[in-house]
């Protein structure tokens, strides 16, 4: 991976979550109750209720309701039930959406619902629009139907730009498309001998333990849990979690888990370095992996950002899906 590489990225989901704000939420009234989730479950009401959705997915929906159209909180119903992984507020999630000015009854944006230019986004705890409590406890595969009052949608400013007024609620029609991984899942693996060991926080952050020994010269690959999806194929956009360390001081460079959301990667030559490309490539999706990349295949003696010239770079990894 290269600092060029992050810094698009980092421009890449700013934008997703711009987009976003302007567009999608929406939650279920009927979704595993038992799942952890990161945000509160909202439920239906009779606003929502009297918002009619067609049924077909994957096509831009026919909505109508009585305009203006408000709640005192966040209201959902499912239209269509998926029946995939469920939203937790830790996922990133792929969608089509509808989106409409609850105040006026006006369009104001949708996606292209063509199943090519499908929108993602990662939508956590405590932003506004409160996407992740809308979503949370939705399933993969569902339609849902939304209504998030002022100062759920916009923090009750308005968005001048699209005509919405700050006493304007947002109401929104979500074809929930994907929901990736929210952390690798499979069968642990014994560690391999000369591997930094992984510790873990509760939250399952990861953290390494360097050994005492000389630094490997060649790349070294191991799983730490194997997942049973389909292996990675180069030119995939790979959505993973990740931690970087430096092998001799054991210091963390570069983390998604401290950002606070997955990352997702092209996995082709030129956009990440050579080591992490050829470590990620042929994983199974769901696996954890651990990856010691030498100078030769990682920065080189040119070093990047926080990165020493010559270092040695490990580096673990949550493998959570693929998009072609």
């Amino acid at each position: 991976m290269s600092s060029i590489s992050t810094r698009k990225l980092l421009l890449l989901q700013k934008s997703v979550l711009v987009l976003s704000s302007i567009l999608l939420t929406a939650s279920l009234t009927s979704c595993a109750p038992a799942q952890d989730l990161a945000c509160a479950q909202f439920t239906g009401g009779e606003q929502v209720d009297s918002i009619s959705v067609s049924e077909t997915l994957g096509e831009q929906p026919v909505v109508s309701f009585p305009s203006p159209l408000n709640a005192e909180a966040v209201q959902a119903r499912v239209v269509v039930q998926g029946d995939g992984p469920v939203f937790t507020g830790r996922n990133l999630v792929e969608f089509e959406f509808a989106g409409y000015n609850g105040g006026s009854g006006q369009l104001i944006q949708q996606s292209s619902f063509d199943g090519i230019e499908t929108p993602s986004g990662f939508f956590g705890p405590g932003q506004v629009p409160n996407f992740c409590d809308a979503l949370a406890g939705a399933k993969e595969g569902s339609r849902v139907v939304a209504i998030l009052p002022p100062d759920q949608a916009h923090n009750g400013e308005g968005v001048p730009a699209l005509g919405v007024g700050p006493a304007d609620s947002f109401i929104f029609v979500i074809d929930l498309k994907r929901v990736f991984m929210e952390k690798a899942t499979g069968a642990a693996v014994a560690p391999e001998a000369g591997f930094p060991s992984v510790v873990t926080t509760p939250e399952g952050i990861p953290g390494v333990t360097i050994p005492s020994s000389p630094a490997p010269t060649e790349l070294k690959v191991a799983q730490l849990i194997r997942g049973e999806g389909e292996p990675v194929q180069k030119g995939q956009l790979v959505t993973m979690h990740y931690s970087g360390f430096v092998w001799d001081s054991s210091e963390k460079f570069d983390s998604s888990w401290d950002s606070g959301q997955p990352a997702q990667f092209q996995m082709q030559d030129g956009a990440l370095i050579e080591g992490f490309l050829s470590a990620v490539v042929g994983q199974p999706v769901g696996s954890q992996i651990i990856a010691v990349i030498p100078p030769a295949l990682g920065y080189g003696d040119a070093g990047a950002g926080t990165i020493p010239p010559g270092a040695t770079l490990v580096f673990v990894i949550d493998i959570l899906g693929t998009s072609n």
